[in-house]
């Protein structure tokens, strides 16, 4: 599979709440949808109250967050062969 191989059924379940399957078919996709849904609650304050949170981006580095990210889909990769190994649905020559 690819390292991304999964992540709209893992989307679509977490969207479902069905938490455990959205971890099996890829757990960077379920990050995604939660981080999704936390974002989507940050929005949603700032609309009803008008307060807009601040972030001191200075402390935020850019480069740090997309190993972060390439680091978390790489680890779903990592989790889906080894996964597919163990159970032999990986497809071996």
């Amino acid at each position: 599979p690819c390292p991304t191989c999964g992540m709209t059924t893992s989307f679509a379940h977490a969207a479902r709440g069905e938490l455990i399957s959205s971890f099996h078919a890829q757990p960077a996709g379920m990050l995604a949808a939660l981080t999704t849904v936390a974002l989507s609650g940050v929005a949603l304050t700032v609309l009803l109250t008008g307060r807009v949170w601040k972030v001191n981006w200075y402390r935020v580095s850019p480069a740090r967050v997309v190993v972060a990210v390439v680091l978390l889909i790489l680890g779903g990769w990592g989790y889906k062969l080894a996964m597919g190994f163990i159970s032999g649905s990986l497809p071996v020559q």
